[in-house]
């Protein structure tokens, strides 16, 4: 007795979902947490898939998977489609302002300056609970399950796209007390005569140079650490110059609480993106915030 139509229409999808999920996450196992299968149903559907094509679609050894030539062309393909099924479900099945969560991963000391968007947002969706996760570490959308993550500086997961929310200046300041106590600094290189909060890279706990024109070597290190929240509030309590993205700053700027020194001295802007999983099958609340979030920038005072 042969299967229902619509049996053997979800069975494909399911096969064709593991494959352009393992292209997608680089691996067996990382789909399978993506899809809530095992790896060895994962693998099995992905055989069977090339098994009736009669086409390698993965090239394996025994750590990574790559698309063949073909495979890269049935990717782009069952992409689009399975996107654009999963999109037309959506919009028949499920109202945005319905109860959800949504995961949101940004660095330490940005929740203040995502506020306004964050306010807007519930405004519209109140049903909607944003669930922070607050860290300067890098946050894996799949291991950490978020839905979307904030991100300074360059990108290089390739398994994840990306909306630039625009740049921000990297700038160098200190508390009123503590310039009242030492010169301010005409160059790049006195800079080596004062002294300094220094931030440790938390996934290597390498300290991040200080990026300034000429050959300065940065200041006398007082302390480090690995929270830019902290870093913000050392050179507040006067234990000297920070080297900060201008967006964590910009509220004890125009305070008068920080002083920038040698702004004509400030390096390459630092990019500051929403990013979220390559796919297009993220909740409805998610892409609502998104969709928002491009708007937010645009003309953040509507």
């Amino acid at each position: 007795m042969s299967q229902p139509i619509g049996t053997k229409v979800n069975q494909e999808l399911i096969k064709q979902r593991c494959f352009v999920q393992a292209v997608l996450t680089g691996g067996i196992s990382s789909a399978a947490r993506v899809l809530g299968l095992t790896p060895s149903a994962v693998s099995k559907n992905i055989m069977r898939l090339e098994g009736e094509l009669g086409v390698q679609l993965l090239a394996r050894d025994n750590r990574n998977i790559v698309a063949t030539e073909r495979g890269e062309h049935a990717f782009d393909a069952w992409m689009e489609l399975l996107a654009r099924l999963d999109q037309v479900q959506q919009s028949l099945t499920t109202s945005v302002n319905s109860v959800g969560t949504i995961g949101l991963s940004l660095p330490s000391g940005l929740l203040q300056w995502l506020s306004p968007l964050i306010i807007r947002y519930k405004a519209e969706y109140p049903n909607i609970q944003l669930r922070l996760n607050i860290s300067d570490a890098y946050s894996d959308l799949v291991r950490d399950r978020n839905d979307i993550a904030i991100r300074l500086g360059r990108l290089s997961d390739s398994n994840e796209r990306a909306v630039s929310l625009g740049t921000t200046p990297l700038i160098v300041c200190a508390s009123p007390a503590y310039l009242a106590r030492a010169d301010i600094p005409a160059t790049p290189e006195s800079l080596m005569e004062h002294d300094g909060l220094m931030f440790r890279l938390p996934d290597s706990g390498r300290l991040r140079p200080i990026m300034l024109p000429g050959e300065c070597n940065a200041w006398r290190a007082a302390a480090s650490t690995d929270s830019g929240q902290s870093l913000v509030q050392g050179a507040l309590a006067g234990l000297g110059f920070i080297q900060a993205p201008l967006i964590l700053v910009e509220a004890d700027l125009a305070a008068g609480r920080l002083v920038e020194v040698l702004a004509s001295h400030r390096p390459a802007a630092l990019e500051v993106s929403l990013v979220f999983q390559a796919n297009s099958w993220l909740p409805s609340q998610a892409r609502a915030f998104i969709d928002m979030a491009k708007l937010w920038r645009r003309a953040p005072n509507l």
